[in-house]
């Protein structure tokens, strides 16, 4: 059982969902429980952009909603019924919480996993210390990228009662994947091809710390002054693009309700992450967008720092650094990525690297199970 706050176009709905795909491959039946209601119809979201491979893959998707309340009498119920084999893989804080007092109310010992997805350092005092306590109650506890476990371990060792806490409790890096079953349909990059068009790819949600704002900018050099720029998000915003110049507006594309599942790659394309995280000093740029472009063989450049997570990345063309604050280098680097060509031994292997397999296959050596 995944837990899991919604199903809106995110990062751990992504991952969440790909774990899904991945454990009912190997066999076992999978069930999505999701602690807010689905809207009808609504745009942006999993449930309806995946409904087809939800059903292929029989995924089954529960809603626990409501108050706090209300949610541990659903999981009291739940695990009444439930075999002592049942496992969950908590994508939720709060969630976790809710399932361990529940096992504590109804006698029943179930393994629970929790997969973190924020740096501690982006939380204020108060919600950073919540979030160490949730994460205590859970029986293996994970962490996204190698910035939010150095994060993660430096508020601890710096705190004598968190330190005294989690003794004897490690957490440790669970690098993020893709599921291929939902990408091979989408064509790989033509490396034969003879046309190359120069295009600027983004691909997210329209949040300023996403770097759109840099994305606009770079666009502006002169050595990007004849590239295409295409935007992909989840839902729109028009305030990020006002007052642009006519030069820029002219080779602008807004492709809103989309997702990567919509983007066809094309030989001069560049993905763009210059991922902005304010005042923390713990980065982490390589985001699942990136790693689905890397699956179809076009390069990203990312924020300068954020290899540490995939040092196998360091010397692959596939991925590349970038300092932001210095916009003509950067472009003169985006330029160069453009002209990048990935073999098919090549694209295997970072297949191969980047695989949602590696992820759940660490979670199911830590549950013990297989």
């Amino acid at each position: 059982m995944i837990v899991v706050q919604n199903l809106k176009l995110g990062g751990f709905q992504r991952i969440a969902l790909d774990e899904a795909y991945d454990y009912s491959l190997k066999g076992f039946r999978v069930t999505l429980l999701l602690l807010e209601e689905i809207a009808q119809g609504a745009t942006g979201n999993f449930f309806y952009s995946e409904s087809d491979l939800i059903q292929k893959f029989n995924i089954q998707v529960v809603e626990a909603t409501g108050n706090r309340k209300r949610q541990l009498i659903f999981f009291k119920s739940l695990l009444k019924t439930s075999p002592s084999e049942l496992v969950f893989i908590s994508h939720n804080l709060r969630a976790t919480v809710l399932i361990r007092l529940a096992c504590v109310l109804v006698a029943k010992k179930i393994k629970i996993t929790t997969v973190i997805h924020q740096l501690p350092s982006l939380s204020d005092s108060a919600q950073r210390m919540k979030r160490f306590l949730y994460a205590r109650l859970s029986d293996n506890l994970f962490i996204f990228s190698a910035a939010a476990l150095k994060d993660w371990n430096e508020r601890i060792n710096s705190n004598l009662f968190l330190k005294m806490l989690y003794k004897g409790q490690n957490v440790e890096l669970l690098r993020n994947g893709i599921f291929f079953g939902r990408i091979n349909d989408r064509p790989k990059l033509d490396i034969k091809s003879e046309s190359r068009e120069l295009r600027l790819i983004f691909l997210g949600r329209p949040t300023f710390w996403k770097g759109i704002g840099t994305v606009l900018e770079l666009a502006k050099t002169e050595h990007l002054l004849h590239s295409k720029v295409i935007f992909f998000l989840p839902y729109a915003d028009d305030s990020l693009f006002q007052n642009l110049p006519e030069s820029l507006t002219n080779r602008l594309e807004i492709i809103v309700g989309k997702t990567f599942r919509d983007y066809v790659p094309r030989l001069g394309d560049v993905h763009l992450y210059p991922a902005d995280y304010g005042s923390s000093n713990f980065i982490e740029a390589i985001s699942i967008n990136c790693l689905e472009m890397a699956a179809v063989g076009v390069p990203s450049c990312v924020t300068k720092g954020g290899l540490v997570t995939w040092p196998e990345f360091l010397d692959n063309p596939i991925i590349t650094e970038i300092d932001w604050l210095r916009l003509n280098e950067a472009a003169k680097s985006i330029l160069a990525c453009s002209q990048i060509r990935i073999s098919e031994l090549q694209l295997q292997q970072i297949r191969d690297l980047i695989s949602i397999k590696n992820h759940t296959n660490r979670i199911m050596e830590n549950l013990a199970i297989g």
